[in-house]
């Protein structure tokens, strides 16, 4: 099994993305899923051990503040169109204490919430960010999902939440 740890903005932010999320996945013919960041994805463990580390990770952390940047797109497919989360010094930390406790490579974090996942051509996902008007706002976090990412977007679901202060 493959897991990844994410946060997820509250309501009503939730439930702004998740209507984008639905309307450009039926526009774009893209899955739908939640909406989310992920702090660190392909991690492959055992459930407990896995709890017990972001439980760790959670331990020095009361709340974190996020705030949502630019929409844009990548070549990527779970990078179709996504909007930046924007980065602080806090965050960018967390993910890197998060790879050193699953003893994962030091690779490039980009902080963001996906709208739009597919292998579309790029004008295509160029002119679907260009249509998205998405406020910049920030929020409060106070919780990881640890959610099991094998198999399809559909498949996806979360498998226990540790609060942070835990």
């Amino acid at each position: 099994m493959k897991y990844s740890i994410w946060t997820i903005p509250p309501d009503p932010i939730y439930y702004q993305i998740k209507a984008t999320i639905d309307q450009l996945s039926k526009r774009y013919q893209g899955p739908q899923f939640d909406p989310h960041m992920t702090l660190l994805g392909e991690i492959e463990a055992d459930l407990s051990e896995l709890e017990q580390k972001v439980k760790k990770l959670a331990t020095g952390l009361s709340k974190l503040e996020l705030s949502l940047g630019p929409v844009s797109f990548s070549t990527t497919y779970f990078q179709s169109v996504f909007v930046r989360i924007n980065s602080t010094a806090k965050l960018m930390q967390l993910n890197i204490d998060a790879k050193k406790l699953f003893d994962m490579e030091n690779n490039v974090f980009m902080p963001h919430m996906s709208l739009l996942y597919g292998d579309h051509d790029m004008l295509t996902r160029g002119k679907a960010a260009s249509t998205l008007m998405i406020p910049s706002t920030s929020f409060v976090i106070d919780k990881f999902l640890i959610t099991q990412t094998t198999g399809a977007p559909s498949e996806w679901k979360y498998v226990a939440t540790v609060p942070f202060g835990t």
